[in-house]
């Protein structure tokens, strides 16, 4: 299923670079070229939509591949992208952007840019590891909004777009797990239950996700306009929620809104997996909303600690849930930590941690795990199963 969602869902992208200080990014004064390619099909002749797409998506891979620091992008030449905002925040500057070249063929507009990109030294280190999390099943809110177009299960093909987004636009996390069930977030259980999750699947975070709103929105066509090729309009609204896995407090919650050309017959069953509906209007306006919200998580993300939880005590020997599909070497340092929930006079839940002095090492690796001792020999006294390593 990832590579035939990696066709469906992922722009045809060429990114090019030219580097013009001998060290790319080593100082203030350093800075580069880059130089990429964005391509999107034309639907029902809609050239304006298909250059927005492709002059977004190109831009968003030139920056995420130079680490830039974007609030804003300057108007672009020719119409393109006016008036337009792209908000990616890391590690750079953009001085100007410059349209090269548009070529239409074959139903494809391919658009190609050069973008002159300036290191910004006030970012936060970000961790060398990559941050895990679990999804579930997204449920829609509304169940009769899919109605139309017989579309009651796409809420298990969402969690799989994003997860290619993640490993296509996102630096610091990937989405590790994908549970096959589906979770509505209940405030009253909410940090139990992300905990739950984490802890079930071995990753640090917990992002959940509701459909919000699906539903059809009919033209207003006059009757006597019987020529009318006005087409219906599907909305999409998605609520996203990244949760601390290892202390369930809420780390971040963002509401995405979409809609698009509904280009079926309102009588027909769209297939969730076809071709069909993820190279459709909608479909295409779907999965855009997949890669910001990647973008957003992995910005949020990027500067984060990453955690590793104890799974086993054997002596002196101690068996991590990290290993070296998440960046982890023989020799590598952690502390030891405890967490513990604490509740104020007024019944506010605070996490503290507790740090252990004795740093530990990794003295053997695997994929999934790592067992690490003391690093000096000492004792690791009071430690058990479930408390928790981070990165020194």
């Amino acid at each position: 299923m990832k590579s035939a969602h990696r066709q469906l869902f992922s722009v045809k992208l060429i990114t090019f670079f030219c580097v013009l200080s001998s060290v790319l990014f080593s100082g203030l004064s350093s800075a580069a070229w880059f130089e990429s390619s964005g391509q999107a099909a034309i639907r029902n002749g809609n050239i304006e939509l298909a250059r927005q797409n492709a002059t977004q998506d190109a831009i968003k891979q030139v920056l995420l591949f130079a680490g830039a620091s974007v609030h804003s992008v300057q108007k672009m030449a020719n119409g393109v992208l006016q008036n337009d905002d792209l908000t990616i925040r890391a590690s750079g500057e953009v001085n100007s952007i410059e349209l090269i070249d548009e070529v239409l063929r074959d139903g494809y507009l391919t658009v190609s840019l050069r973008a002159d990109i300036f290191a910004n030294k006030n970012v936060c280190q970000s961790s060398e590891y990559p941050k895990s999390i679990v999804t579930t099943w997204h449920p829609i809110n509304n169940r009769e909004q899919a109605t139309t177009g017989n579309i009651f299960e796409i809420g298990t093909i969402l969690p799989e777009i994003l997860q290619q987004n993640f490993e296509d636009f996102a630096q610091q996390s990937s989405i590790q797990t994908i549970l096959p069930f589906y979770y509505a977030q209940q405030p009253i259980t909410l940090i139990n239950d992300a905990m739950t999750l984490a802890k079930q699947s071995n990753a640090q975070y917990v992002l959940t996700a509701t459909v919000k709103d699906i539903s059809v929105t009919n033209p207003k066509t006059p009757k006597w306009q019987l020529w009318s090729n006005d087409l219906p309009s599907r909305n999409f609204s998605y609520q996203v929620t990244l949760l601390d896995g290892y202390t369930g407090s809420l780390m971040w919650q963002k509401s995405y809104n979409a809609a698009a050309p509904w280009d079926f017959d309102t009588h027909q069953s769209v297939d969730i997996n076809s071709n069909q509906l993820w190279q459709s209007p909608f479909g295409t306006a779907v999965s855009a909303v997949m890669q910001d919200i990647a973008i957003n998580v992995d910005e949020k993300l990027a500067c984060a600690p990453t955690y590793g939880r104890i799974i086993q005590v054997s002596g002196e020997q101690l068996t991590l849930d990290v290993g070296s599909n998440q960046g982890i070497l023989k020799g590598d340092e952690f502390t030891l930590f405890q967490l513990q929930q604490i509740l104020d006079p007024q019944g506010k839940t605070f996490t503290q941690f507790n740090l252990h002095p004795t740093p530990v090492k990794i003295v053997s690796v695997s994929p999934d795990s790592a067992v690490a001792v003391s690093k000096d020999g000492s004792l690791l006294a009071n430690i058990q199963a479930n408390d928790f390593v981070s990165k020194l």
